[in-house]
């Protein structure tokens, strides 16, 4: 008796990994035919009967970002930052960056590039968008010193020259830290699964 419902129960949970499957299928034709809100729903009900499928959550998250939903978006990927596929690790990480780029949170868009960056450091997109980020960084902060008009607050403009000087500088050593020590190792996957 304690056998049939032992093998009960692995019949079950297949026949539930396999809706799963089939869900998050469906739910990548309707992300490549662009229906995005159709390929949310899916995901969605994967996401119901598997809840700990980050491949699910992933493209829940890429959908949800399509939306313009990029709060909720990086809910998600941040729960798929702490699973073990270190590809979907750094994708999740990469568009963590870019949805907090969409919102104008520079400085939240640089720490999830340079967090994709740690895991993958052959990522040149991640690079791309982490070097734009930075100067539109430093573009804010020189406007923002021009609208002061030098009132005495803060810091002096060749302080700031120098701060982001030393930042540069910083992030040019720990980006030529992570390509050494990312020799030898494969290069990521594709964004979306």
């Amino acid at each position: 008796m304690k056998k049939l419902a032992v093998v009960a129960c692995l019949f079950a949970l297949k026949a539930g990994a396999q809706s799963s499957k089939a869900y998050t299928s469906r739910g990548n034709e309707f992300y490549l035919q662009l229906k995005f809100n159709l390929a949310e729903d899916q995901y969605r009900q994967a996401l119901n009967l598997e809840p700990r499928n980050n491949e699910a959550k992933y493209n829940l998250a890429n959908a949800l970002m399509q939306q313009k939903k990029f709060r909720e978006a990086i809910e998600f990927y941040t729960e798929v930052t702490s699973g073990e596929n270190k590809n979907l690790r750094a994708a999740a990480h990469y568009n963590i960056g870019v949805s907090y780029s969409k919102q104008k949170d520079l400085p939240a868009s640089i720490e999830a590039y340079k967090a994709a960056l740690r895991i993958n450091p052959e990522d040149k997109e991640a690079r791309e968008n982490l070097q734009k980020a930075l100067q539109e960084q430093k573009k804010q902060q020189e406007d923002q010193k021009k609208n002061q008009g030098g009132g005495g607050g803060g810091m002096s403009q060749k302080e700031a020259e120098n701060k982001l000087k030393q930042l540069q500088d910083k992030e040019r050593d720990l980006q030529q830290r992570m390509q050494n020590a990312g020799k030898g190792k494969g290069t990521g996957g594709s964004r979306d699964w």
